[in-house]
């Protein structure tokens, strides 16, 4: 996801990139196919403004039941390049006349994502006593058990009605 820039000026010049690219995710590096369509423009001498939309599938675990489904994400892209850097960070640095959109897409996405990624809201999980997926039916376990050092916290609640 390159782009030359030496030859834009004020006018927007259109892109368009479908690749592979790694997200790395709080349960591991995940594949996505990405699309990213969109347009540069220069700004100023030093400064590119890059616009479009960013649309992913990506393959992830599910929190619950850690079994890997896929997840379509949109995303719009609004990115300021420059061949400087900047004190706060905000603007992504031009390397050799060029803009690598890797960086920004990948950040982007994972900005994006939901908090914790389910394969469906339902999902039941994995029993915490024999590992089963209760998607698939109940396991019979017995996950009633209550560790007697917080037997007196359960009912603590109760005496104060």
């Amino acid at each position: 996801m390159l782009i030359d820039v030496r030859n834009i000026d004020g006018k927007p010049v259109d892109f368009s990139f479908d690749e592979n690219v790694d997200i790395n995710l709080p349960s591991g590096v995940t594949g996505a196919r990405v699309s990213v369509r969109g347009n540069v423009c220069r700004r100023d001498n030093s400064l590119y403004i890059v616009k479009g939309n960013i649309d992913a599938v990506l393959a992830p675990q599910c929190d619950r039941c850690l079994k890997p489904f896929e997840l379509s994400i949109s995303v719009e892209l609004d990115e300021v390049y420059g061949e400087e850097p900047d004190e706060d960070g905000e603007i992504w640095l031009v390397s050799d006349k060029t803009i690598d959109l890797k960086p920004a897409v990948s950040a982007d996405i994972v900005l994006a994502l939901p908090m914790r990624l389910l394969c469906r809201e339902d999902c039941k999980g994995l029993c915490p006593k024999c590992g089963h997926d209760l998607n698939e039916g109940d396991c019979g376990c017995d996950r009633g058990y209550v560790n007697p050092q917080f037997e007196k916290l359960l009912n603590m609640f109760d005496d104060q009605k």
